[in-house]
């Protein structure tokens, strides 16, 4: 299956071919990734998959994906609407770098503070 790999490490936007997308994902969002999330929705039928632990990973890069900010590498992967299963993923590469603005580790890791220090209450939901 035709996906898209955000790599935050070397700067890199690739296609890539996933046979068992969960186990390859895992793999290629790296960091002992075992549990992959939503990130957002690129389009109707293509998902910005991120590493559901992400920020629990100290020393990684990341990227700002329009306004929103996610930790380490991620995965786009494409789905039929019709019946649910994965497919290729419809977005360019071209359109997918358009929305990154990449962050090096020293930043990443400010931004990972902020947030795993937040603290929790009911009027921040």
């Amino acid at each position: 299956m035709k996906s898209i790999l955000i790599n935050s490490e070397t700067r890199e936007v690739k296609e890539v071919a996933l046979t068992d997308v969960l186990k390859d994902s895992y793999v290629l969002i790296g960091n002992n990734c075992s549990m992959v999330e939503t990130g957002e929705y690129i389009s109707k039928s293509d998902t910005l998959m991120i590493n559901e632990e992400g920020y629990f990973n100290e020393g990684l890069c990341g990227f700002f994906f329009g306004e929103n900010f996610y930790y380490g590498n991620a995965v786009v992967w494409g789905m039929n609407r019709n019946s649910g299963d994965n497919a290729d993923c419809s977005v360019s590469i071209e359109d997918v770098n358009s929305k990154i603005q990449w962050i090096n580790a020293d930043i990443s890791s400010r931004i990972r503070e902020r947030v795993m220090n937040r603290p929790f209450t009911f009027q921040s939901l």
